[in-house]
């Protein structure tokens, strides 16, 4: 039987479970997911899974169903599972949807740690601007960013790298590792106590399943070479998976990711753009877009030199986008709305015409 408290249950679930449990259901944490097919933990063992047909009817969007990480409640027959309830996260790693539709997409759910894994062998690998982006989005999600700065064995100058690194991170974590000679892993994999969830993100190529693979001390995860004319990566995890180390860690492997769309809200830039948020608050007007006002705090920190401009710029961008989305999202919750309203409406008339007939 397997100790729940090691795969991070804790009294939040317990009492969220608790109506459940009266019913007679079990309790397990998905472990993969592969197109809405499961692999759950439970008390008992390892059980395969899918939702069930009431789970599928009452699921709004694709932000309810279950990823790995999640805690969900299950109808268990045998060595099969029927998820029915997806128990509430503590935090996520979410994205929206590519694409034009506005929607969000769970990567990793109820993580203590989200890994910010770049690749120090050139190419597109490692920017600051990319791991500001995923600093901004692993905050909003309620978990702790850890910058991890791989193949330091390919890298001149690494402290160069974790310099640059830091200017973007300020506090946070950093890891300067090599999954291929190993430097920098003892600390690395003793930094997360036992009991934590880590989740490894980042693009195609940085290393990711190569750490986790060292990390674990064997071959679990396929991966693969870079493509020599842009030393970008190839997708060599194609589906979400969860794993335990010795340490009492468990660690989640996810698909590297091209591009990183936004989910939130405007003000989930606030912790990591630390100095402008100070600024702002100094702004002569308080709807101070830190453009072209006159008054502006955050463009007086351009001139004194204190504020890199593609920072700057980098912010601007991030800040349009969430805005944008946040207008989107309420013109689709708007919408929603409406279209129930004249659902209902539409079935009170025909009970009305159904009560008049008899």
């Amino acid at each position: 039987m397997f100790n729940m408290k090691k795969l991070g249950w804790n009294t939040f679930f317990e009492e969220q479970f608790q109506p459940y449990k009266e019913q007679g259901l079990s309790v397990g944490r998905v472990l993969r997911e592969v197109r809405h097919q499961y692999r759950i933990y439970t008390p008992q063992g390892v059980v395969d899974g899918d939702v069930s047909g009431h789970f599928q009817y009452t699921a709004v969007n694709r932000a309810d169903y279950p990823t790995v990480g999640d805690w969900v409640v299950i109808r268990q027959c045998g060595d099969y599972a029927q998820i029915e309830k997806v128990l509430p996260r503590v935090s996520a790693f979410s994205r929206n949807k590519a694409g034009t539709e506005v929607q969000e997409q769970v990567v990793a759910a109820n993580i203590d740690y989200l890994c910010i894994v770049c690749g120090l062998d050139g190419g597109r690998n490692f920017n600051l601007r990319g791991i500001e982006r995923y600093i901004a989005m692993t905050m909003e999600g309620g978990a702790k960013p850890v910058i991890v700065l791989n193949k330091s064995d390919l890298c001149a100058d690494g402290e160069l790298a974790l310099l640059q690194a830091r200017s973007v991170a300020d506090a946070l974590p950093i890891h300067l590792v090599s999954a291929l000679t190993h430097e920098g892993l003892e600390d690395f994999s003793t930094s997360f106590e036992n009991g934590s969830t880590v989740a490894f993100a980042g693009h195609s190529g940085v290393g990711k399943s190569s750490l986790i693979n060292t990390l674990l001390g064997r071959a679990e995860l396929k991966t693969g070479s870079l493509r020599e004319s842009d030393l970008r990566g190839r997708h060599t995890t194609s589906h979400k998976e969860l794993f335990f180390l010795e340490s009492g860690a468990m660690v989640i492997d996810t698909p590297g990711m091209r591009e990183l769309q936004l989910w939130g809200s405007p003000q989930n830039l606030d912790d990591t753009y630390g100095e402008i948020h100070e600024a702002a608050q100094r702004c002569r007007f308080n709807d101070c877009s830190h453009q072209n006002e006159p008054g502006c705090a955050v463009r007086e920190l351009l001139i004194e030199g204190s504020l890199e401009m593609e920072r700057y710029e980098n912010y601007l961008d991030m800040r349009s986008e969430l805005l944008f989305l946040e207008s989107k999202v309420n013109e689709k919750k708007n919408h929603d709305r409406k279209a129930k309203e004249k659902a209902l409406s539409r079935l009170i008339r025909q009970s009305q015409k159904y009560g008049k007939r008899h």
